[in-house]
């Protein structure tokens, strides 16, 4: 069955009001499986609030992800953060660790024992994340995956629903060659590059939701108001057939 969960994007007004992502979390009353914070939105107490998430994923058998606001790889080089990155996530029991793919051609074998070491140490897992850039391209991020699955990368692959309107790709098509990949789904919906409320905007988000397994979380991560938020989990709750 998919785990329903949010990302703290649905709180980016709040967020970007001065409030944390802990205290948005704990005042949420809609029922969730899960939930994926934002490194990006963490101020100068970033330990306090993460042992505040962790007690609150376990009091809650919440699932406890994190957006790492960087990129993996830079001119085809590993991210010299990431064994830190790791570091953290296993102290404070985040499951996994998300990151936007950067720049590289393809990994290479080497690269990929130094990250499947990473998660088997720690237990934490990583998936990587298309971007709305040229190094997000339907073809490429194909090319990359089948390059990760061939070298036995034990991470995933995050597939964002709204990236690929910034460099004029369909998501339903991109959805279709990168399914089989798929382990997270970030479901979002977009008109006119901006996003919208799930049926308000351009992409058959019910399609996309379709194709991945009954396994695959799905988490919405887009800037909701309050008084929609209870109805657009509902909406997805309602498709999937789950309470």
């Amino acid at each position: 069955m998919n785990k329903v969960m949010l990302n703290t994007a649905v709180f980016l007004t709040e967020m970007n009001d001065g409030q944390s992502q802990i205290n948005l979390l704990k005042n949420l009353t809609q029922p969730i499986d899960g939930f994926e914070v934002r490194g990006e939105f963490f101020k100068d107490d970033k330990a306090d609030e993460l042992h505040q998430l962790m007690t609150l994923a376990q009091e809650k058998s919440y699932s406890f992800y994190y957006s790492i606001p960087e990129i993996l790889f830079t001119n085809g080089e590993l991210n010299e953060h990431l064994a830190e990155h790791f570091r953290i996530a296993s102290e404070y029991k985040i499951d996994s660790l998300k990151i936007s793919l950067g720049v590289v051609n393809l990994p290479t074998p080497e690269q990929v024992t130094v990250l499947n070491n990473l998660i088997k140490v720690t237990g934490v897992n990583l998936t990587i994340e298309n971007e709305p850039n040229p190094n997000g391209t339907i073809e490429h991020l194909v090319d990359v995956c089948r390059t990760l699955t061939e070298l036995g990368f034990l991470g995933g692959y995050t597939f964002d629903a709204g990236n690929w309107y910034w460099i004029n790709e369909d998501p339903i098509a991109a959805m279709n060659a990168l399914a089989k990949y798929t382990t997270v789904l970030h479901l979002k919906n977009i008109h006119n590059q901006e996003t919208t409320l799930l049926d308000t905007g351009d992409t058959d988000w019910q399609a996309l939701c379709a194709k991945v397994t009954d396994s695959t979380p799905i988490i919405l991560e887009y800037q909701i108001n309050p008084a929609d938020l209870a109805d657009e989990l509902n909406k997805l709750k309602q498709y999937l057939k789950v309470s």
